[in-house]
């Protein structure tokens, strides 16, 4: 009994230190993630789609003032993917929305430069392809009902035969006649993305597709977006954790902290820094 006892307090006593030590790794990584500077805007020698300026965002929560986006500078190039990476809270998402202008910035511009824009540097959303996470669809519509809608309002983009091939390609023709408010998420997944892409926009933004897909899916779909978007000459924009599709999706990555630029670099140049990736992420994320 006196041995149990013992033995019993030798473990608690090992897992203590396990926790204390972890919490101690965790507080130093998170104080080298804080002190990461700002580092100027990085410049490609590529066509310009679209170019952030000085924009910052701002939000009033309990009347005090939270800055999402804090002085940002990026430009994004035709036909240049770029991975937009952080943890929760930097201001990824922020940013997209202002891209697509579902949010405007509390200062700075965003210019576009899509090809035949009607108005040089202003947003045109039908340019435009996302793929968000979270969507509602209106009641007592079938999944077919929203593919064929959204095709008819984008002008047909899609031919019948293409958009067939589309559905079966995305998997979407296992679940065509259910009704779209009753996806499970990787449902929601696969026909937001093929949503995404099926007015063959200029840019395509990803949101974590990889959430909720089962590994055969998700890479058929890494797959074949790859394929689409480098036939359809668009640029790629993505939001993930997820290093496969980083790597097999993106020429370049940036990195944000509290709203700010802390790495931008293309693939290349971050494994022949770093040795990988995921090393890179463990030092930014």
């Amino acid at each position: 009994m006196k041995k149990n006892i013992s033995e019993n307090n030798t473990v608690s006593s090992e897992s203590s230190l396990v926790i204390k030590n972890f919490l101690t790794i965790l507080e130093e990584h998170d104080k080298e993630i804080k002190n990461n500077p700002r580092i100027e805007q990085r410049e490609y020698p590529l066509e310009k789609i679209i170019d952030i300026k000085n924009v910052i965002k701002e939000f009033k929560i309990r009347r005090k003032k939270f800055r999402a986006v804090d002085d940002l500078n990026l430009t994004i190039y035709r036909n240049q993917n770029i991975a937009l990476l952080g943890s929760n809270g930097a201001g990824k998402t922020t940013t997209v929305e202002m891209i697509v202008g579902i949010q405007k910035p509390t200062k700075g511009k965003i210019e576009y430069f899509f090809k035949g824009n009607n108005n040089e540097k202003d947003i045109d959303s039908a340019k435009i392809g996302i793929q968000f996470q979270d969507s509602s669809y209106p009641q007592g519509l079938t999944v077919k009902d929203v593919i064929v809608s959204m095709n008819k309002i984008y002008g047909n983009k899609m031919e019948p035969s293409e958009l067939s091939d589309l559905i079966k390609i995305f998997g979407v023709n296992e679940f065509l006649y259910n009704k779209a408010a009753s996806l499970s998420g990787g449902q929601h997944q696969r026909l937001n993305a093929l949503l995404a892409i099926i007015h063959k926009p200029q840019l395509v933004i990803l949101d974590e597709l990889s959430t909720g897909l089962d590994i055969k899916v998700k890479s058929r779909l890494v797959q074949f977006l790859k394929s689409f978007i480098k036939a359809n000459q668009s640029t790629l924009l993505i939001i993930s954790h997820d290093i496969k599709e980083i790597e097999n999706l993106a020429d370049r990555i940036v990195i944000l902290n509290k709203g700010k630029v802390v790495f931008d670099k293309t693939i290349e140049e971050t494994k022949e820094e770093f040795g990988s990736i995921s090393v890179c992420l463990d030092k930014y994320i």
